[in-house]
């Protein structure tokens, strides 16, 4: 009630001034001009304090952008990451826990074995280490996630697929051990993407499953270990629909700041919005939410552009043909309401797949990174944000007490000081995008309403256990360029 409170607060705030309106200008419109970009990822992979940036293609090589100080430059080949296979699917993680991001990269050619790039040397060299560590996987990819689902301190590989069962590899010390029968989780549904976070609260990292060609979507419960498919209990399975929809591009998101993440899901078909109640089901709230999107939905992102405190969403639609299908960006205006105000910037240089949202400047504003497969345009532009802000963005990373970035999935919460006055949210990513993970501070938007320092709260989800971690008396502007870094059990 109180984030509700709130959230009508901050719409009456904007009312009086009008409605805050996204602006954008292209960076380096020449470097990112190659079409046929499809997932999309940043981490900083270089340890220099700034983001870098991977994309994979079909029809070109694959490409890693190094950040010097804004600048991009692509040295995929240099690094020993320039695959020229038609990539689907990529994850950075630090699976070996040495404190910088590897990559794990899955391509469309069902018989080309994903590859697992370890970092070497502060990112100047991967190498291919998948057959060294127990990572053999094929088939069609989709959605790869590193996550420490068991809880133990490492990260283990989950992997969707669009031809065979969906596979969880258990890392046990560096190596990796296929627990996919044992533990339930192997949809053999055409999965198109996932996502993981703790929808019911139990101190578990749970599962959602998008599924195309008309199947169900899949919810998967965990419990210790155990996975049972509760969409249908829950009411996500996005069933009954013809066998040309499907789920396609899920993200998840506190929209409403009621204090749990609620989940969007981009169709082929009618969206969804599934608020969350209270962990015991989901309703879509789409169309009383003015979210309607009736058409081919590819791919979805949260992000706080105003930074408001609410998380406003982009979702980027693709139809075969037609190279300018539109996208959509919904401002959220609080209330449970959002407004369609896609920029005109964007309308020619829009997604087929790839969507992020990451600050490549420092400015504490999100900016917007899009790829778009179309053989004859389209490229893979990255946005700017140039609006003013009315609220202050700032950044948190979440680190273990040997400073590992090794919690995704993790729960950023920002509260008014010595209250339960939620102001914004976040998670750390478990899966975005298009078949993407990022490696990257958690973005979190302070409104105008609150000119003060801030609490912060780290929710961490481990074997049946929610620990929290606060830091008190946070002052946003301290940690715009250099995030907060908050250091959990």
């Amino acid at each position: 009630m109180r984030g509700l409170l709130l959230s009508v607060a901050v719409v009456a705030a904007s009312q009086q001034a009008g409605p805050w309106l996204p602006s954008f200008e292209r960076v380096q419109p020449e470097t990112f001009a190659a079409p046929g970009g499809q997932a999309n990822a940043w981490a900083d992979a270089d340890s220099d304090g700034d983001l870098d940036y991977f994309v994979s293609f079909r029809g070109r090589p694959n490409r890693f952008y190094r950040n010097d100080n804004g600048t991009f430059r692509d040295v995929a080949a240099d690094v020993g990451l320039a695959d020229n296979q038609e990539t689907r699917a990529v994850a950075w993680g630090d699976f070996d826990a040495d404190g910088d991001p590897d990559l794990f990269v899955g391509f469309a050619d069902p018989t080309v074995p994903a590859k697992v790039y370890r970092n070497d040397q502060n990112g100047t060299t991967f190498t291919n280490v998948a057959a060294a560590i127990g990572v053999d996987l094929r088939g069609v990819a989709r959605q790869p996630a590193w996550v420490d689902y068991d809880g133990d301190g490492d990260l283990d590989l989950f992997a969707a697929f669009r031809d065979v069962a969906n596979k969880l590899l258990r890392n046990d010390r560096g190596r990796f051990v296929d627990v996919t029968a044992a533990s339930g989780i192997g949809d053999t549904r055409k999965t198109v993407s996932a996502v993981w976070w703790d929808f019911d609260r139990d101190g578990d990292l749970d599962l959602f499953v998008a599924n195309q060609e008309g199947e169900a979507n899949g919810l998967y419960r965990q419990d210790r270990g155990k996975f049972e498919d509760v969409a249908a209990a829950m009411g996500v399975t996005g069933t009954p629909r013809p066998a040309a929809d499907g789920g396609v591009g899920p993200s998840v998101a506190d929209f409403d700041l009621d204090g749990d993440f609620d989940l969007f899901v981009a169709n082929y078909g009618p969206s969804a919005l599934y608020r969350n109640e209270a962990g015991k089901s989901f309703v879509d709230v789409a169309p009383a939410a003015g979210i309607n999107l009736p058409g081919h939905g590819v791919t979805s992102a949260w992000g706080d552009l105003d930074n408001d405190g609410l998380p406003d969403l982009y979702v980027g639609n693709f139809l075969g043909g037609q190279p300018l299908y539109r996208d959509a960006l919904f401002m959220n205006r609080g209330a449970g309401r959002f407004d369609e105000t896609l920029p005109d910037a964007i309308l020619k240089h829009d997604a087929t797949h790839g969507v992020q949202f990451v600050d490549v400047d420092g400015d504490g504003r999100l900016d917007l990174s899009l790829t778009n497969n179309d053989p004859a345009g389209g490229g893979h532009p990255l946005f700017r944000n140039t609006a003013a802000t009315r609220g202050r963005g700032f950044f948190v990373e979440v680190t273990d007490e040997a400073g590992r970035r090794t919690l995704a999935g993790s729960e950023v919460r920002v509260f008014q000081p010595r209250t339960r006055q939620l102001l914004a949210a976040a998670l750390v990513d478990t899966g975005s995008g298009y078949c993407s993970q990022n490696l990257m501070p958690s973005h979190l938007g302070v409104p105008e309403t609150w000119q003060g320092r801030v609490d912060v709260e780290v929710t961490t989800i481990a074997g049946g256990r929610r620990r929290v971690t606060s830091v008190k008396g946070v002052d946003p502007a301290a940690h715009v360029r250099r995030p907060l870094r908050v250091i959990t059990p």
